[in-house]
């Protein structure tokens, strides 16, 4: 598995892909990691070939790809057919058994209140991911203030996140990376 921090080091910047024309010009960016939010099962072997030409990282989002299943053997299939090099996700059933495969695995929590805060706290300390997705991005501080003391893994800002003034502040406070959907930021 590769250390995220030293992956991210270059170049911060995750992008997020809601279509074929993303993907394309993700493709020819910069960046060097895709979180995949589209697709089906038919598809993410032409992604990932894709991806393997360009030096990309590819996540598949397991909670929007269609035709994998959120379970055991879903995660599996993807590791043993290399279908990608990690996943993000808010089923925490999943890390540990991605972990096993071989894959990386994120941890995506949505910070809407304490409460959330407290449930995401007890999934990290309980599936150690190898990092956290947290969004909205401008909550990451918060968590990171917060929470991130007690825990080891990385954290990624994403959603919400509109220009590279944002992003250079959540640095600042100690986000490893970000990940968005707005090209102009790729």
């Amino acid at each position: 598995m590769q250390d995220l921090r030293e992956c991210f080091r270059e170049h911060p910047i995750i992008a997020s892909i809601r279509n074929d024309s993303d993907f394309k010009h993700a493709l020819n960016s910069k960046i060097t990691a895709l979180f995949i939010l589209y697709g089906d099962i038919f598809n993410l072997p032409r992604i990932m070939e894709e991806c393997k030409k360009h030096n990309k990282l590819v996540f598949l989002h397991m909670d929007l790809i269609k035709g994998i299943g959120r379970d055991k053997e879903g995660i599996i299939y993807l590791a043993r057919k290399e279908l990608c090099n990690g996943i993000v996700t808010t089923k925490s059933n999943l890390i540990n058994i991605a972990k096993k495969e071989g894959l990386i695995a994120i941890q995506r929590l949505f910070l809407l209140d304490s409460a959330a805060l407290k449930t995401g706290e007890q999934l990290l300390k309980n599936n150690h991911p190898d990092a956290v997705e947290i969004l909205p991005g401008i909550a990451a501080p918060y968590f990171i203030e917060h929470i991130y003391k007690d825990l080891l893994c990385p954290v990624i800002a994403g959603g919400l996140i509109s220009d590279k003034d944002e992003i250079e502040k959540l640095f600042q406070k100690g986000v490893l990376a970000i990940s968005t959907s707005k090209k102009e930021l790729w």
